[in-house]
């Protein structure tokens, strides 16, 4: 917050801020010693099919997806990919390797950490904004990554065609733009804001209603 009032960011009523996970997690401490983690077989077993991944990191992947049978997790070639008890479905589950051997999660609920962040620039800016909490995603049928939302505040995640019946992700869409700024590793630009985009304002969705 002292950054943006600092940098003079422009924020308006309505604007959407979409911020990377990574920060959100360090922030509220989803940080995991992998010096106090033990492997379980299953992930000793997985670390012999990728060997560039840490048993220990397998480890927290597994945690993450709340099934230790491993049930939860798809694996192809040096992919894996994992659905969290919400529903998603993301590369390692969400966890990405940290500095000095540890791991970072995904903040607890997603949803709930873009809800304080918008009542914080509520608070602090006297603006009402909507947000999504951003993560970087992988396939395994393609090279690089992706943006996709991984948390919602404030809007609606579908955007709805009525006569068709059809919907879009609009939380990814957004998301996705947002990350031609925000790039990937090592870029380190952990919030964007998309201004002037019409779309159902409201703060009873979750990111579970726009999964299957």
């Amino acid at each position: 917050m002292e950054t943006v009032k600092k940098e003079h960011f422009q924020i308006a009523g309505g604007d959407i801020i979409c911020v990377a996970s990574k920060i959100c997690s360090l922030a509220e401490g989803d940080v995991v010693d992998l010096k106090q983690v033990v492997p379980t077989s299953l992930a000793r077993k997985i670390q012999q099919r990728i060997s560039r991944k840490d048993e220990r990191l397998i480890q927290v992947i597994i945690y993450q997806a709340s099934d230790p049978t491993g049930s939860k997790l798809e694996i192809s070639g040096n992919h894996i990919g994992a659905w969290l008890p919400n529903g998603l479905f993301l590369t390692s589950c969400g966890v990405d390797k940290g500095k000095n051997n540890t791991a970072i999660t995904l903040p607890k609920n997603c949803d709930l950490t873009a809800k304080r962040i918008s009542n914080a620039f509520c608070q602090e800016l006297v603006v009402k904004t909507s947000m999504i909490i951003t993560d970087s995603d992988g396939r395994a049928d393609k090279k690089g990554a992706n943006q996709v939302a991984v948390g919602l505040y404030g809007l609606n995640g579908l955007r709805t065609n009525n006569k068709t019946g059809t919907s879009e992700t609009l939380c990814d869409l957004l998301a996705a733009a947002a990350g031609l700024v925000m790039g990937q590793r090592g870029i380190n630009i952990p919030l964007a804001c998309i201004h002037g985009l019409e779309y159902e304002k409201a703060t009873d969705f979750s990111i579970a209603d726009t999964v299957n």
